[in-house]
């Protein structure tokens, strides 16, 4: 019998590790649109600015006019042998995942010093010197805080730097980038009319509307997950009815026994669900891990439910036959 309830604690785990799988596919596509954009959300929008502006004239509108409003600026350079993008934000950026270092945070855009992020084979020239690495640009340089990791949506010979007002990459040319606003739809309204020009939708964001409701094979597979793992406890509520029909209980000592037991695979069951958590996070991508907590968290409630009531039926079910007979 030990055997059989470890292939079912088993079975358990293999079905959380799918459940959490089919939800990091999920949160992957979803990602898979946002990478394509350097970190954009699906409300992105591009501008063209032509004239002699500089970007810290931008990002001076943008804090003057739209203070309380949620805006980031990617500003891709035009010069395809360039691949630089300039970042800005006053609200908390997403992050990219990276290979080591990190990503950009909302303090990095307003100090005087520029931040530097590059891609895993990004060409640009650096420096190490005294345990740091440097981009130079213009003679300028820039520290680097992280390397990107590799996936095949993102750019690998890009680099990051961040920008604002007062910062060296602010004097840079607006007409040389091509503007990706990610903000409310009436802002970027508000900023295209105040440029008189057309704010116009990635192909990163047509192509999420058209495949909007890709997901549902995905839902599909977690409720069969969800369910083989139901099974597997009702499976464990058998047999463990069946030991303790064995010992001859009754009363007190039968609901005892039980709760002790249902209180001892509760807890199992949890470290099965944490183990799975924790090997997920290491194996699989997720743009938000919380939401896999949660997830395996419901699955796990849901099966020990299942458990609870399997139990609870059966000692009732018990009950009532022996009144029967009496």
């Amino acid at each position: 019998m030990k055997f059989k309830k470890t292939g079912l604690i088993i079975i358990i785990f293999l079905s959380f590790l799918g459940i959490g799988s089919m939800l990091s596919n999920i949160q992957s596509r979803e990602a898979d649109q946002l990478l394509e954009a350097y970190g954009l959300s699906n409300n992105t929008r591009t501008i063209k600015i032509n004239n002699s502006q500089r970007v810290s004239d931008l990002i001076d509108y943008l804090q003057k006019k739209h203070p309380r409003s949620a805006i980031q600026v990617h500003l891709v350079e035009q010069d395809k042998q360039s691949n630089q993008t300039l970042v800005w934000a006053n609200h908390n950026v997403v992050s990219l995942p990276t290979e080591s270092g990190r990503y950009f945070t909302l303090d990095n855009f307003k100090g005087q010093v520029s931040f530097a992020v590059l891609g895993l084979n990004c060409p640009i020239a650096t420096l190490k010197t005294q345990g740091n690495q440097y981009v130079i640009l213009h003679k300028q340089y820039y520290s680097v805080i992280g390397t990107l990791k590799h996936y095949r949506q993102m750019k690998q010979d890009g680099y990051y730097l961040t920008t604002g007002s007062n910062q060296p990459t602010g004097q840079f040319k607006l007409k040389n980038y091509q503007i990706m606003i990610d903000s409310s739809p009436k802002v970027i309204k508000q900023i295209a009319n105040h440029y008189q020009v057309k704010a116009k939708t990635p192909v990163f964001v047509r192509k999420h509307q058209i495949h909007q409701f890709s997901i549902l094979k995905e839902l599909v597979v977690i409720m069969l997950f969800s369910l083989a793992a139901a099974c597997c406890n009702l499976l464990l509520a058998l047999l463990d009815w069946q030991l303790v029909k064995k010992t001859s209980l009754s009363g007190k000592l039968l609901r005892n026994w039980l709760l002790n037991r249902g209180i001892r695979n509760m807890l199992l069951e949890l470290l099965v669900t944490l183990a799975a958590n924790l090997f997920l996070n290491w194996r699989a991508f997720y743009s938000r891990p919380h939401a896999l907590v949660w997830l395996l968290m419901i699955s796990w409630v849901f099966i020990i439910a299942i458990y609870a009531v399997s139990l609870v039926y059966l000692l009732r079910k018990d009950q009532h036959r022996a009144g029967i007979t009496k």
